[in-house]
């Protein structure tokens, strides 16, 4: 069934897209690769819908890239549960990235410096090799500047994605579809005839269940609100038995 955002509905695309491209990471595609699918996450709310996510991928046999914001008020990668699933989205095989929050760029002239420290900070917290990034919401004037910074890989770069001004060109270099806001923008994925296709899976839409729209926020909210609770439960003794099931 399309659009349930189930588990289900990710096996079917990620089955379909196997059986039509080589799924490839970022750093394995050169201009000379004619035919490819690279698949990336950009995560904005949820580590743990993430961490399954990786799981289920890992169970399809593919490897992905998980980017994380340093900026972010939804979570904390830091944390020490959050570094641990991290590790272990790690451990089965994906790349983990830097997801840059363009809210946090005030100085166009100094985003490749500003990168350049979040990406030295997440690596030595994560303890992870960090070599690649996306931009939260970019702008078309980020977009055409394909900004190129020496021994990282940006997933806007014109290797990976075709920017546009206007309307839509019939040919496309590269296929980008995203299911931004739990829906799904420039077109589905199992619907693609490009022989160059970027795929942007958010992990915080995706459930075993699937949801629509109000319910996945919903159970967003609750399973954001059972952290929070948690938290307040093990750092504070008087914190209120009646309040833990809430």
């Amino acid at each position: 069934m399309l659009n349930t955002f189930s588990y289900n509905e990710y096996t079917s695309i990620i089955n379909w897209v196997k059986s039509k491209y080589p799924i490839m990471g970022f750093e394995d595609i050169n201009p000379n690769i004619s035919k490819f699918c690279v698949i990336r996450h950009d995560v904005e709310f949820s580590v743990d819908r993430s961490l399954q996510l990786a799981q289920l991928e890992h169970e399809l046999g593919i490897q992905t890239t998980y980017l994380f914001q340093i900026r972010n008020n939804s979570y904390n990668i830091f944390s020490g549960e959050n570094i641990e699933k991290i590790t272990q989205i790690h451990s089965l095989g994906h790349k983990i990235g830097l997801h840059v929050h363009c809210s946090a760029i005030n100085d166009y002239n100094s985003i490749s410096d500003m990168i350049l420290n979040d990406i030295d900070i997440m690596g030595k917290m994560l303890n992870i090799d960090v070599n690649i990034f996306s931009f939260h919401r970019p702008n078309l004037g980020i977009l055409i500047q394909n900004l190129y910074i020496p021994k990282l890989i940006n997933t806007y770069s014109d290797l990976f994605f075709h920017p546009y001004k206007a309307d839509t060109p019939q040919v496309l270099k590269v296929k980008y579809i995203a299911d931004s806001n739990h829906m799904w923008k420039y077109g589905y994925p199992t619907t693609v005839n490009n022989n160059k296709l970027q795929l942007n899976f958010h992990p915080f839409s995706w459930t075993k269940e699937g949801y629509e729209n109000t319910k996945n926020f919903q159970t967003l909210i609750g399973e954001k609100s059972n952290e929070l609770i948690k938290t307040l439960s093990d750092e504070i003794k008087t914190f209120p038995e009646s309040l833990k099931n809430i």
